[in-house]
């Protein structure tokens, strides 16, 4: 009997026997491999011709054999890079692992190096994923048009949708996050850069040709989703927040990350930069609307007097106010730089306030004249106001649910709006209704047949 048993299960039981719970791929090794590595050795972009997203491309390994000889660790190739034995060490370009995650490694290794991927769990990279088959709208999380206004990027579910601005589906953009919270076209709209991932497994910051339809970078720093992502003017830099609380800041042309910031006491849901492009202003679940310098990370100061958890912000297309809201219902613009010293309670800063919103804002929107300020709420409430006597202009009726992303077409003629509902709405500025279509191809269900008994 015990001579059909398994060494590395044997280390196994003993390990437990003695109060140490054996390592899990799926749990422990895997995180690991999706937070730090994938990002090199996917489908799309596997190097060295390793592929790190399942268990099956890890033990088969690249150029170098084998990753990993169960129950021995000081022959697997993975322990000598992730050691700095064999050079380059690995993650490539980024901080080693601490001890304790390649102990990880080296214990998993020791104890039978077996796989507990439960069924269906297992990351799917997007080369490998079939293309995502609707039978209803899929919630829209984020979109964005492209400068010239020929493109309306919208999110899907493990994909970008991009449609023409009539609603005509052109092309699927698949990738490795199952939900996409922020999308960004470069000035010469041919990038377009989104940000997303899994709840509590990674986030993912995806670089995209517009034109030849192909990723460049997949990106995955976190092990929970990313948001807000946000292009520098002049395109070269990309700023997301995270449900980690950090900030963080990557040059779109390397893939690298080349900053984090951890000035936030909660998750981070959005992004903007200054008009040249030296400072960053992000918004919390901490109620701070705070004023960052891109080139140190260096926080400057809350831009606003805090009040309630805020989830949306925008800058003005010409100058560097921040229109923001959040949980109080209320928008409200703000100016970032601050016209006296900072006091107790000052809100010097603040030149116009709203009138609020039904429900908490979930998204926001400045027109390319900065004229016109949109917002929206999780009842499906949209309105837009005048920005400069803050009246209301237009309420956006017709959407079910919660609205997600709101944003003015560059011609700044229509509001385009999303959410719960998987709808996309276009709106003209008085707030009737010009068009409504789904981005998303929508399947017919089949029906179902009934089994007759004979």
């Amino acid at each position: 009997m015990w001579r059909s048993i398994s060494v590395g299960v044997c280390l196994a039981v003993c390990a437990s026997l003695w109060g140490q719970a054996p390592v899990s791929f799926h749990k422990d090794i895997q995180p690991i491999l999706s937070k730090q590595c994938t990002g090199c050795h996917m489908p799309s972009s596997k190097q060295s011709d390793l592929l790190l997203t399942d268990y099956a491309g890890f033990r088969t390994g690249g150029r170098k054999g084998a990753s990993f000889a169960a129950g021995k660790p000081d022959e697997s190739v993975v322990l000598s890079y992730l050691t700095g034995v064999t050079k380059p060490q690995m993650p490539f370009g980024g901080k080693p692992l601490p001890d304790d995650q390649i102990e990880l490694f080296r214990r998993w290794i020791r104890e039978g190096a077996r796989d507990d991927t439960p069924a269906g769990a297992a990351v799917v990279a997007p080369a490998e994923r079939k293309p995502v088959s609707y039978t209803a709208p899929p919630l829209v999380t984020a979109m964005a048009f492209s400068p010239d206004g020929r493109w309306l990027a919208v999110s899907g579910y493990h994909e970008i949708l991009l449609a023409d601005a009539e609603g005509k589906l052109a092309a699927r953009l698949p990738g490795l996050s199952q939900r996409i919270h922020g999308l960004a076209f470069s000035p010469d709209g041919a990038t377009l850069v989104a940000v997303g991932g899994d709840p509590a497994r990674f986030g993912e910051v995806q670089v995209w040709d517009v034109a030849a339809r192909k990723q460049r970078h997949s990106i995955v720093v976190s092990n929970d989703t990313m948001f807000g992502g946000s292009l520098s003017p002049d395109g070269k830099l990309v700023a997301t927040g995270a449900a980690d609380k950090s900030i963080r800041i990557f040059d779109v042309v390397s893939g690298k990350e080349i900053r984090r910031m951890d000035h936030h006491e909660d998750w981070v849901f959005g992004t903007v930069f200054g008009i040249d492009g030296k400072r960053l202003v992000t918004v919390g679940r901490d109620r701070a609307a705070k004023l960052t310098e891109v080139e140190t990370g260096r926080f400057i100061e809350n831009v606003n007097l805090l009040r309630e958890p805020l989830s949306a912000i925008a800058r003005h297309p010409k100058k560097d106010w921040v229109i923001i809201g959040g949980f109080d219902r209320h928008p409200y613009l703000y100016r970032m730089d601050r016209p006296r010293a900072m006091r107790i309670a000052d809100d010097s800063t603040l030149i116009q306030k709203f009138p609020p919103l039904d429900a908490t804002i979930l998204a926001v929107a400045i027109s390319p004249d900065g004229t016109r300020i949109a917002a929206a709420g999780e009842t499906g409430d949209v309105r837009i106001y005048d920005a400069e006597s803050g009246k209301l202009v237009a309420r956006c009726g017709g959407h079910s649910g919660g609205i997600y992303a709101v944003q003015f077409h560059p011609n700044g003629t229509m509001l385009a709006t999303g959410g719960f509902d998987g709808s996309i709405r276009f709106y003209d500025m008085g707030g009737k209704l010009a068009r409504s279509f789904v981005a998303a191809p929508i399947e017919k269900a089949q029906p179902k047949t009934l089994a007759v008994r004979k």
